[in-house]
């Protein structure tokens, strides 16, 4: 009698392994650190510095040769004190519009150099201190699809150009014009670490 109980047991347990299959991977939000940029923030003004931090979402590891789609593509343009000041001197307050992000990667191979069409939402800056122009994926954007390498890890990182194609707000008259602000990663040397990290384990 316990022999058999024994066996029933140990076969409904075989069951539950067998139909609850392999572990999903867990998603996992992959962030730049603070890069520095500069802007062509205002026409016919000097490029402006600023600061860039991006991240995506994605499993926690991919298996060699599965092809992924980042989600919750999406980050931070900031400006300190200074070039916000420069933009109240010209009577403008906000933005909105697109955002194109160059990326490229590492042990992996990505379909396309950029990410395009970014939404850039409404957003209004009172005078004084430091904006954060705020950009994320929403409906229309293209994200490259990720095909992961040889087993070890995959890295992916933003490329030297950001490309905002956006309206500006006049705060006089309320009004809204076309304006297309280039953001360049700053020449340092050592060159800056524009990786989203951690990078992502390929098995």
């Amino acid at each position: 009698m316990i022999l058999r109980v024994l066996t029933a047991v140990s076969c409904a347990a075989a069951m539950a392994v067998a139909m609850a299959g392999p572990a999903s991977a867990a998603t996992v939000t992959y962030q730049t650190g603070a890069v520095a940029d500069f802007c062509n923030l205002i026409p016919g003004v000097s490029p402006q510095p600023a600061t860039f931090t991006a991240r995506f979402d994605a499993p926690d590891s991919v298996a060699s040769g599965t092809t992924i789609t980042p989600a919750g593509l999406g980050g931070v343009l900031r400006f300190d004190v200074g070039p916000h000041a420069l933009l109240t001197a010209v009577g403008y307050d906000g933005f909105r519009g697109r955002v194109d992000l160059g990326l490229a990667a590492t042990g992996a191979t990505l379909s396309g150099p950029s990410a395009t069409g970014l939404t850039v939402p409404e957003q209004i800056f009172p005078a004084g201190g430091a904006i954060e122009v705020q950009f994320d994926q929403g409906p229309g954007a293209i994200v490259p699809s990720l095909t992961a390498g040889t087993p070890g890890s995959a890295t992916v990182k933003v490329t030297t150009t950001a490309t905002f194609t956006v309206e500006v707000h006049k705060k006089a008259n309320d009004t809204w014009t076309p304006w297309t602000m280039q953001c360049n990663v700053k020449v340092t040397n050592p060159p800056q670490n524009t990786a989203f990290s951690p990078s992502i384990p390929v098995t």
